[in-house]
């Protein structure tokens, strides 16, 4: 009796595939877009009971947007993260620290990560998470597909570029993102300046006009999010204040805008934010996936 189950068994696998894998955790719980972009590309959704919040239906700023609608939103609410029984939760360390302490209270695992500031770091958070989650082949696969979509980006780039092109992220709040930031670090990767480390910039920080006119970027790249900031009237600023007419983005047309979203990822899509951001820059015809 036991020879035949174990043939019953042996016939399973070999018809319906692989045997069906116990996970550790299978109740995942993610409370910031980062973790709902990584955790969308990593694990089943089976396995998935809840995201972030509202904010990754935002087309603006989510590249999830037409992915997360069957999921409950937890919006850093404890009472409906409790609600959902997880085992896993992930959580960043920029989160409200009351918010973390009382997310220990849970009871589940909580993974709470340290925001990438660059492509690399990026690359070891996925690959982290894939371990703890049991997916480790799936991590391996999405860093490979970064690592090739940006050598070849890379790549195109090298055969067109003539200069090193100085540029600034400028947006309608007055502030530029300079050193530890992935944006510099977007910019690093396309062979570029940002104008803003150069000065001295550290992280996130309002400049004023006549700093902004005292950098005389080559480039200006301004974030959209029209949901929330009113980009458009502020592009049309930027191109025709009179004080600002000098700057060689202003005066040779150079001032770009793209979709926060491409700007300041923190998942796998830091390689769609790289591949537009180099396309713009260099003129190149979209290759995008």
């Amino acid at each position: 009796m036991k020879k035949i189950i174990v043939i019953f068994f042996i016939i399973f696998i070999n018809i319906f595939g692989s045997e069906i894998k116990e996970y550790k955790y299978n109740r995942i719980v993610s409370l910031t877009l980062s973790g709902d972009e990584m955790l969308l590309d990593l694990v089943d959704t089976d396995r998935i009971v809840g995201l972030s919040g509202k904010i990754n239906e935002d087309k603006e700023m989510s590249n999830i947007w037409d992915r997360v609608g069957k999921f409950p939103k937890v919006e850093s609410n404890i009472e409906v993260l409790a609600n959902l029984e997880p085992d896993f939760v992930i959580a960043a360390s920029w989160m409200k620290k009351e918010v973390l302490e009382q997310i220990q209270d849970v009871g589940a695992k909580v993974y709470i990560y340290k925001t990438p500031k660059n492509f690399k770091e990026q690359e070891q958070l996925i690959l982290e998470l894939s371990k703890l989650l049991e997916v480790e082949d799936n991590g391996k696969k999405i860093v490979k597909n970064m690592e090739t979509r940006l050598e070849k980006l890379q790549n195109r780039i090298a055969k067109v570029k003539d200069h090193t092109p100085r540029m600034l992220m400028y947006t309608s709040f007055e502030t530029t993102n300079g050193a530890e930031t992935t944006f510099d670090d977007m910019v690093n990767q396309i062979g570029g300046e940002n104008v803003a480390k150069s000065a001295g910039i550290v992280r996130n920080q309002k400049i004023s006009k006549e700093k902004l006119i005292e950098l005389d970027p080559e480039i200006i790249i301004i974030p959209l999010w029209s949901n929330h900031i009113n980009s458009e009237e502020f592009i049309e600023f930027v191109k025709n204040d009179e004080s600002f007419q000098n700057i060689q983005a202003v005066k040779n047309n150079k001032v770009y805008v793209l979709l926060h979203k491409k700007l300041s990822p923190t998942s796998q899509y830091m390689i769609d934010g790289i591949e537009a951001l180099g396309e713009v820059i260099y003129n190149l015809e979209s290759e995008s996936l």
